[in-house]
């Protein structure tokens, strides 16, 4: 039995990090208009938000990496975004071979954001907010303006708050966005790698399922060993 106390209370905190991170600190994060016919091999720039519980700027101090990343179920590919002028607002300039990639707004240490899907040669498709999200936007009280005429889609200009069940969804623009060089504060020179990478299995719901088949495998030897 103290075997098995010990096992759970290592397995605790185990859990507690793979939970979702809506529990806490939640961020959404929202697409400017992306360019409608996007091909492989080329480069475009896309713009986006990241917004703390999907309303606001971050508020706190290092946020971490911010930026895209796109996964094909082969290859996953990041591209490190550039913050620009206004609050919350970046910049990533992307390049991708053909395929269909799978988009995720990495937002520091916030849960990735599953922002929708990008086919190349195609357009990204946006995925509206998740219900649940969608409901604690809406149920929050009007927000300070932090913009101005320049200011986050779904955001009317004037305005604090997003309108109602607003999604992160742009309609495509005819041309790629400014580079981020151009409009960002204090980021001359600022040079944007892509990091390639195999796809891993091992993350979240995969790591929290093979820490209990270790843990169930240890109890059943253990009562081997008994017998």
């Amino acid at each position: 039995m103290k075997r098995i106390l010990l096992i759970l209370a290592i397995l605790a905190p185990v859990l507690a990090l793979a939970a979702p991170a809506r529990a806490g600190g939640w961020a959404v994060t929202y697409m400017d208009p992306a360019p409608a016919d996007m091909r492989p091999h080329t480069t475009y720039t896309l713009g986006f938000w990241l917004l703390q519980h999907g309303t606001h700027p971050y508020e706190g101090d290092d946020l971490g990496e911010v930026g895209l990343k796109f996964t094909d179920g082969k290859r996953t590919v990041g591209f490190p975004g550039v913050e620009l002028r206004e609050p919350s607002h970046y910049a990533a300039a992307i390049s991708l071979p053909p395929g269909t990639w799978k988009v995720e707004g990495v937002q520091g240490w916030f849960a990735p954001y599953a922002i929708g899907t990008l086919s190349v040669p195609g357009s990204l498709k946006v995925d509206p907010i998740p219900k649940d999200l969608q409901r604690a936007i809406d149920d929050q009280a009007p927000q300070k303006d932090h913009w101005g005429e320049i200011h986050p889609p779904g955001f009317p200009a004037g305005t604090a708050s997003p309108s109602p069940s607003t999604s992160p969804a742009a309609s495509p623009a005819a041309s790629p966005a400014v580079s981020p060089s151009a409009g960002a504060a204090g980021a001359p020179g600022t040079t944007t790698v892509a990091v390639v990478e195999p796809d891993s299995w091992w993350r979240p719901p995969y790591t929290v399922a093979a820490v209990l088949a270790l843990v169930a495998l240890g109890v059943v030897a253990h009562r081997v060993r008994r017998r």
